[in-house]
């Protein structure tokens, strides 16, 4: 396999978790925001502020993949006329606006998966879980701290069973790709008479900073 070809697949790679990071943070803000307007939300203190944060949340995730899909769009060769034309902007407009993301590129980060994320993860999880904001969005990159709200992170700890079964063995899978490192967790919690299991999937930037933080359903195998 050619280095142009290595190249290419690790930028495709981290493309692919930057994308799905952004996709779940706008579902997530989104949905939030949905369920505060329609009166689902059960958030304590004022829910206008709550739906505030998760519409500015919201708009700063937008913003993000607006920038990517331009990014794309420049990629698969689509003219700053063309783009200007969609955004309603003129061509200038859309340069000055999206141009140095455009030219940002450049090759994806290469190695072996960051030392320590593994323990990291769980960390993080446990402050996740026993609701310590602080310390979970301390180890947030800017992206995230504007995406993912305390209110946002509340929200989801809610819809979760209470109590973690520490009896199930928790070995977390650790991956790279691209430029980043990706932790999934095993997640059982006790509910009723049985058991709701979830995956915690931290992602790392290669500083260590945590670029994207889900709680996803875990898919059982069928038997």
């Amino acid at each position: 396999m050619t280095n142009v070809t290595k190249s290419a697949e690790r930028e495709a790679a981290a493309a692919d978790v930057d994308r799905q990071v952004m996709a779940r943070m706008a579902q997530a803000n989104a949905d939030l925001l949905v369920q505060v307007l329609r009166g689902e939300e059960t958030e304590e203190g004022d829910p206008v502020m709550v739906a505030l944060a998760a519409a500015r949340s919201l708009g700063v995730v937008v913003d993000d993949i607006l920038r990517g899909l331009v990014v794309r769009a420049r990629g698969a060769g689509r003219t700053w006329a063309e783009i200007g034309q969609v955004l309603h902007v003129t061509r200038q407009a859309a340069l000055q606006r999206f141009g140095a993301a455009a030219a940002g590129g450049g090759a994806a980060a290469t190695g072996e998966p960051l030392p320590g994320a593994d323990v990291t993860a769980v960390e993080l999880l446990d402050h996740f879980l026993h609701r310590r904001w602080d310390e979970l969005r301390a180890h947030f990159n800017q992206r995230m701290l504007d995406g993912a709200s305390v209110a946002l992170l509340a929200s989801v700890r809610r819809r979760l069973p209470t109590t973690l079964d520490s009896s199930a063995g928790a070995v977390p899978h650790v991956m790279r790709q691209g430029e980043h490192t990706v932790v999934d967790v095993p997640l059982t919690f006790k509910r009723g008479l049985g058991r709701a299991r979830f995956t915690g999937r931290v992602v790392f930037d290669d500083t260590g900073q945590v670029a994207g933080f889900f709680i996803l359903p875990r898919v059982q195998p069928a038997p």
